[in-house]
C-alpha cells in the first residue's frame, strides 16, 4: 500500500512539473511572438557565431530590407577593351573614332563576342562609312550616337542629363553600361597625346566607392583598359558636342559649355 502510494505520489509530481514546463515554454511563445517571415522586408546579413569559436551558429543579425543599400562598393564589368587606333596608327580617320570605338566596345560586351584589333578595325570603317551614307558629321554628339546604338546596333540607349555619381552608379547597378560625350582635355589623362582631344568619349565599366573613382575603357588611348577617373573630374569634364560652335572650329571654352548628358546602353 505505501509502495502504491509512493508511485502515485512520484507520478503526480512528475506531471506537474511537465505541466509547469509547457506553461513556462507557452508563456515564453506568448512573450516572444515571431512575425510571419513574409510580412518582414528583412534580409540576413551576418551570422552571429560562438564566440569560443566552436562554428555553432547562434543567431543571425537582421536589417531591415530599405537600411540596405541599393549600391555596392565596387564594380566592374568585364568589358574587352580595344582602342579607337587598334593597330596604334593614329592617322586622320583613326583620331576621329572615339566614339565608334566606345559603341563596339560596349556592343561586344552585351553581345558577349569576341573582339581583336582586326574586328574592331573592321567595325570602325563598316561603321564610319554606313555615317557617310546616313548624312552624319566625323563628330557625334550624345544623340546621335544614341541613334546609331539603336538604328545600326538594334541596341537600347537612354539619354540621361541627370549627370551625378549617384545616378551613374545606379545605371551600372541596373546593369547598364555608361557612354559619356567629354571635353578630353579636361580629362587630363596622362597618356594622350599633348594637349589631348577637344573632344572625346569613352565607356564607363564600374567604380570603386572606397578610392571614388569611375572604371573605364577609355579608346583614346593603348593603356585605356580599366582606367580610373577620379568622380569629381570625370562629372565637370562631360560635356556635350555642338555642330553649330564647331563650325568655325571648338575651342576649349566652347566644348566646355556643352551640355551635361551620358548615354546609358543596354541590349
Amino acid at each position: 500500500m505505501n509502495n502504491k502510494l509512493t508511485i502515485l505520489s512520484f507520478l503526480a509530481i512528475f506531471l506537474l512539473i511537465g505541466c509547469g514546463q509547457q506553461n513556462i515554454d507557452q508563456q515564453q511563445v506568448l512573450d516572444n511572438p515571431v512575425a510571419p517571415v513574409a510580412e518582414i522586408p528583412t534580409k540576413i546579413v551576418e551570422e552571429d557565431v560562438d564566440p569560443e569559436n566552436t562554428g555553432e551558429v547562434l543567431g543571425v543579425k537582421i536589417v531591415a530590407e530599405e537600411e540596405v543599400g541599393l549600391s555596392s562598393d565596387f564594380l566592374d564589368n568585364d568589358v574587352i577593351f580595344i582602342s579607337q587606333a587598334p593597330y596604334a596608327v593614329w592617322d586622320e580617320l583613326h583620331k576621329e573614332t572615339c566614339e565608334e570605338a566606345a559603341m563596339v566596345n560596349v556592343v561586344k560586351y552585351f553581345k558577349g563576342e569576341e573582339l581583336t584589333a582586326h574586328i574592331m578595325e573592321q567595325e570602325l570603317l563598316n561603321l564610319v562609312k554606313w555615317q557617310e551614307q546616313n548624312g552624319y558629321q566625323v563628330d557625334l554628339t550624345a544623340e546621335e550616337t544614341a541613334e546609331i546604338l539603336e538604328n545600326y546596333y538594334n541596341f537600347n540607349s537612354e539619354l540621361i542629363t541627370e549627370v551625378t555619381v549617384s545616378r551613374i552608379k545606379q545605371e551600372l547597378d541596373a546593369g547598364k553600361l555608361i557612354i559619356i560625350p567629354a571635353a578630353g582635355r579636361e580629362l587630363k589623362n596622362p597618356y594622350f597625346q599633348t594637349p589631348g582631344p577637344i573632344y572625346h568619349m569613352l565607356v564607363i565599366r564600374g567604380y570603386d566607392e572606397q578610392s571614388q573613382e569611375f572604371i573605364t575603357n577609355d579608346v583614346g588611348t593603348k593603356r585605356g583598359a580599366g582606367f580610373r577617373y577620379n568622380y569629381n573630374r570625370l562629372i565637370e569634364a562631360i560635356h556635350d558636342w555642338d555642330h553649330d560652335l564647331a563650325k568655325y572650329g571648338m575651342t576649349d571654352d566652347e566644348i566646355g559649355s556643352g551640355r551635361k548628358v551620358i548615354i546609358a546602353v543596354t541590349k
